[in-house]
């Protein structure tokens, strides 16, 4: 755990996924705590964030809110529990909630799932698997309710700290981060990290979610912000918010030119343009977020003219103008 500015800590949590941790953040006020995001509901994450607890003379009772940057298992895996324990109330987008309230009672219509999924190229085989993935990710969250839905650019305030809600839709399309003006520091959740760049997802029940322009419209609001340091949910703190926002954008943009490169070459799925980008030994998973980040960049680019797109039997196909 470290102190990062009086009475705002970083506490680090393990995590079974490949990133091996993530960073939540416990700001104490009066006689509680305010917790953004959770970390993932595991018996060494929960026992890790007791301790860290301890260590300031705090324990999971003192937390009486919580505040969550998007709906992943990882950023709010043991709100349910915490709340169970201590009665905190949960704070969250009403966007991200209702993810998270559809895999709660079950109506995640997979039927959609699958059909977004094979239109865009991906064979049954490797659907079935995604979908024991998504299931396994929503068994991984303990069921809770929200008790209060961020709207716009709120603001909250414990004693003598306050802080304001930054939406950052892109990442998921419900994500938000997490500024204190006064010492200048933003939570950024997933939303910018230090050495990868978040999966930008599809909405399959949202067709009109555009993750690409919304992830870069996002970057131009917290680069806005005289930040001095940016806490990512992964990695070490970013000193130069601005320079990294930058290194992001340079990175779509290549990546921008390599998908229209690849569809110059003939009609493709989105599957086989993902080929093209990221090759063939991937895992499942890789390969999952392989395709989502292609759509991404393919919805983009079918905006600006530069693509189009048609049906050739059951499968959408992507080529040049």
């Amino acid at each position: 755990m470290v102190n990062i500015s009086e009475d705002l800590y970083m506490i680090t949590l393990p995590m079974p996924f490949r990133l091996k941790h993530v960073h939540v953040f416990a700001l104490v006020h009066d006689n509680g705590v305010a917790l953004f995001d959770t970390g993932v509901n595991t018996p060494e994450a929960f026992t890790k964030l007791e301790g860290a607890l301890r260590s300031i003379g705090k324990d999971i009772h003192d937390i009486d809110r919580i505040f969550i940057t998007h709906f992943h298992t990882d950023h709010c895996g043991i709100a349910g529990r915490i709340k169970d324990l201590s009665g905190a109330a949960i704070f969250m987008s009403e966007t991200d909630a209702r993810r998270i309230y559809d895999d709660q009672r079950g109506s995640l219509d997979i039927n959609l799932v699958r059909g977004f999924y094979r239109q865009h190229g991906l064979s049954e085989r490797f659907i079935d698997g995604l979908l024991r993935l998504l299931d396994f990710f929503k068994k991984a969250t303990i069921p809770f309710r929200v008790d209060e839905y961020f709207e716009g650019h709120g603001t909250y305030h414990f004693g003598r700290k306050k802080f304001e809600i930054i939406p950052a839709p892109g990442h998921t399309s419900g994500q938000v981060c997490f500024y204190l003006p006064d010492e200048r520091i933003l939570l950024s959740g997933d939303h910018v990290l230090p050495h990868i760049t978040p999966n930008l997802s599809p909405d399959p029940y949202n067709p009109d979610f555009r993750p690409l322009r919304c992830f870069l419209d996002s970057l131009q609001k917290v680069v806005m912000l005289p930040v001095v340091t940016a806490y990512p949910s992964h990695g070490e703190p970013i000193l130069n918010l601005r320079a990294r926002v930058e290194e992001i954008r340079e990175h779509h943009r290549e990546r921008t030119g390599l998908i229209l490169s690849s569809v110059k070459w003939g009609q493709k799925t989105t599957f086989h343009v993902s080929l093209d980008i990221f090759g063939s030994e991937l895992t499942e998973f890789d390969q999952f977020l392989a395709v989502n980040e292609t759509y991404a960049h393919l919805v983009e680019l079918e905006k600006e003219g530069l693509i189009r797109k048609k049906w050739e039997g059951e499968y959408l196909v992507y080529s040049a103008v």
